[in-house]
């Protein structure tokens, strides 16, 4: 089940799917399914040592406890691995225009890129896409090959 974590004011609460089509299939890959088997295992541990403590949410990531993490956190934390990880900073709801740019430049059909982002049309998914720095500079260095070439 989706439900959205929303920090308002105070109080984290649990919020809906902005519609019926919120809730779809994500297909991940083998070392991505591998990490989250991994980390369930942990946090059965967890589990089993919070005891009657624990806050069961039915959440993949949450605190020790199971309560859920406060969105805030989540963002702050993101913030720091990307930085300790030397990766240019984006905030987390940017993930889904650099994975739909990713998912350009590695050239997976444009019908696939909408239906994992959820979109109605092609539009929405072309306005989440957006020109990546390499792409860029790929198209200065055809621009530059093809001057070249003219004056030959």
């Amino acid at each position: 089940m989706q439900r959205p974590v929303l920090l308002v004011g105070a109080d984290v609460i649990e919020g809906q799917p902005k519609s019926r089509d919120s809730a779809r299939k994500i297909w991940l890959e083998e070392e991505t399914i591998r990490l989250l088997r991994e980390h369930r295992t942990a946090q059965l541990r967890a589990r089993m040592k919070a005891g009657p403590t624990w806050a069961d949410d039915d959440l993949v990531f949450c605190r020790d406890d199971g309560h859920p993490w406060r969105p805030d956190y989540v963002s702050r934390r993101f913030k720091a691995l990307t930085a300790a990880a030397g990766l240019p900073p984006i905030k987390l709801h940017k993930g889904r225009h650099s994975a739909a740019s990713l998912a350009r430049d590695a050239e997976v059909d444009p019908e696939i890129r909408r239906k994992t982002l959820g979109h109605a049309d092609a539009a929405m998914t072309s306005h989440y896409t957006h020109i990546e720095a390499q792409a860029h500079r790929a198209a200065a260095e055809m621009v530059a090959k093809l001057v070249e070439g003219a004056g030959s």
